[in-house]
């Protein structure tokens, strides 16, 4: 009984499977000899079936994760937000900001419309003024030297430029505040937005809806006017 060498099975099999990956362009050399060999051209067939499967595998993963992205994000969009007509000086403000901190411009507009409807004089019930809805807190960290402290109701102190409610200073505290959000998630937009909304501990890595409506319907909001 003749007995079956492993490694000679083992060759064979992988000279097959070369002359299969090599099949197009041995066809091309074959082509100009007088008899074409048809072990080529078998080998050349079994090529186009498998790059077809690989393919159509292909088509469909993609297909899947398309789908699987439109449902994820499908509940972040919603039709009733419009966006709001933005001024020259306050567009300026934002795109020199987004250049700076490396931030799309059109994310930090979404982000001003849905937290102030950019009303540079907004003051919110737990405190967060002006057009990014700065907290007295994130305030003081990025401005120690600020003579204003982020407490106050808007006009009750006169701040001029170094105050919580100017335009200027409060779209760059609000962007370099959402700049390290986004670098402490490792580029996560939907986690640092979910954070800027609802605070850092409030943010469940291990859960994939935000823990508040507040902040699920904030992320809607901006998702739709990025959309």
């Amino acid at each position: 009984m003749e007995t079956v060498n492993p490694l000679a099975v083992k060759k064979k099999l992988l000279l097959r499977v070369l002359q299969i990956l090599c099949s197009p362009f041995l066809l091309l050399i074959d082509a100009f000899r007088p008899r074409p060999s048809r072990m080529i051209f078998s080998a050349f067939l079994w090529f186009m079936l498998g790059t077809f499967l690989l393919t159509a595998t292909l088509y469909f993963w993609v297909e899947g994760q398309e789908t699987q992205l439109e449902r994820v994000l499908g509940g972040y969009f919603s039709d009733c937000e419009v966006a709001i007509p933005v001024s020259t000086e306050i567009e300026g403000i934002i795109k020199r900001n987004a250049l700076m901190a490396d931030v799309s411009p059109d994310l930090i507009t979404a982000v001003i419309q849905v937290e102030s409807g950019f009303d540079p004089l907004a003051y919110s019930p737990k405190g967060a003024c002006g057009l990014m809805q700065i907290t007295p807190l994130v305030w003081q960290a990025y401005n120690p030297d600020s003579s204003c402290n982020g407490r106050h109701r808007p006009g009750a102190v006169d701040h001029g430029a170094d105050c919580i409610y100017n335009s200027d200073a409060n779209i760059t505290t609000g962007v370099q505040y959402l700049r390290k959000l986004i670098d402490h998630y490792d580029g996560e937009i939907g986690r640092a937005l979910e954070a800027y909304n609802a605070g850092l501990t409030n943010v469940n890595l291990e859960e994939f809806r935000p823990k508040y409506r507040e902040t699920r319907n904030y992320l809607q909001r901006i998702g739709t006017l990025l959309s």
